[in-house]
């Protein structure tokens, strides 16, 4: 997992074809003025998910990994908590096994690490990091936009 500012976002260029065409979106687009909902960017291999929500208490916000995607994770406006876990933490327990159809399995955790991310934040996570976004750092609105990369 990668945490850091949108305009340190670049210096991660050169991963791979779809993130550098990611970056090159979010560093290029007024990300804020996009709808909610899902934007394709480049087909399914690169889409944009915007999001506004009221974050969740810890316990509702259900970490998540995927195995297809990575996510490039966007606070816009607002703050929120950002969990993390690496794969083989002995502490995770499936509660949703993987599905495909949604690039998605679901658990719990009992030690994980919870950062802040604020505006103009990111987190960019791999298959191999199981993250819980959401989480609630207070009651005001968070505006977030979601870059699912095909790896």
């Amino acid at each position: 997992m990668i945490i850091g500012k949108l305009a340190e976002l670049k210096r991660y260029k050169g991963l791979s074809n779809n993130l550098d065409k990611a970056i090159d979106f979010v560093l290029s687009h007024d990300l804020l003025s996009y709808p909610v909902g899902t934007l394709e960017i480049e087909g399914k291999d690169i889409y944009l998910l915007r999001q506004s929500y009221v974050g969740k208490p810890l316990a509702e916000a259900k970490p998540e990994a995927h195995k297809l995607y990575a996510d490039l994770q966007i606070v816009l406006k607002g703050e929120e908590g950002f969990g993390y876990a690496h794969i083989n933490n002995p502490s995770l327990v499936v509660t949703e096994p993987y599905l495909e159809a949604k690039d998605v399995a679901k658990f719990t955790v009992n030690d994980e690490i919870i950062v802040p991310l604020s505006e103009n934040s990111f987190a960019l996570v791999f298959p191999e990091d199981v993250h819980r976004p959401c989480i609630q750092a207070n009651k005001n609105q968070v505006e977030k936009a979601v870059v699912k990369i095909k790896l």
